[in-house]
């Protein structure tokens, strides 16, 4: 007897579902392997999957903190121009039944003994926070930098020590390379995006990108 349509229907999905499955797993694979062997050329270190690598930057990093399944990702470890560093993937699954989804940021890492960041986030400023300023939101401005204060919001606790962090050399940067996205804290400097890492075919630059940022927080 021929199957019912909702049986073949049914069977169609699943057979869909299972082959779109297997092209994304295939497609990490060869992710990782190009990052593999993009670090063995360079001499860094990667490793595909650290488990609760986020654990130790939860306290400056509040993505760190949020939703279930977390995963921390294809890490890149080593040396740029003198600087240790630590690039990273962090995956997420964010709500409930229909409407959830996977999250995910990346970004580079910096970590010194010799600093200690008043804690402090830096954001584009976009129109949900130019309206939430009439309603009380923190955004440190200087009357000095109007350009940097109207490009970005930055929050933290500690503002005298957030606006001694932030000297003239660091805003008329972040003035030139708008969008960026900083957390700080403690020994901890974070560069992120809402993105996963680049590919190899951009890292080189995205690293180099990031380690321009290190060298106005961190003074040799």
């Amino acid at each position: 007897m021929p199957l019912p349509p909702q049986v073949l229907i049914i069977g169609g999905v699943a057979a869909l579902v299972g082959v779109i499955a297997l092209a994304s797993q295939f497609r990490e694979r060869k992710r990782r392997e190009a990052y593999a062997e993009f670090c063995l050329i360079r001499g860094f270190k990667f490793e595909p999957q650290q488990a609760n690598g986020e654990r130790r930057f939860r306290d400056v990093f509040e993505s760190f903190q949020k939703g279930g399944d977390k995963s921390w990702r294809n890490t890149v470890s080593g040396e740029k121009n003198g600087a240790p560093f630590t690039a990273f993937e962090y995956v997420w699954q964010q709500g409930g039944g229909k409407s959830r989804h996977t999250e995910h940021r990346c970004g580079m890492i910096w970590e010194s003994d010799d600093v200690s960041f008043p804690k402090f986030a830096l954001a584009p400023e976009g129109w949900f926070s130019r309206i939430g300023q009439h309603f009380g939101m923190q955004d440190i401005d200087f009357a000095e930098s109007p350009e940097f204060s109207r490009a970005y919001r930055l929050t933290g606790p500690n503002e005298p020590a957030i606006r001694e962090l932030f000297t003239p050399e660091i805003r008329r940067f972040l003035e030139a390379t708008p969008r960026q996205q900083v957390i700080g804290g403690g020994r901890f400097l974070i560069w992120w995006f809402d993105a996963r890492l680049p590919a190899v075919e951009r890292l080189d630059e995205w690293l180099e990108q990031g380690d321009h940022i290190r060298r106005r927080f961190f003074k040799a």
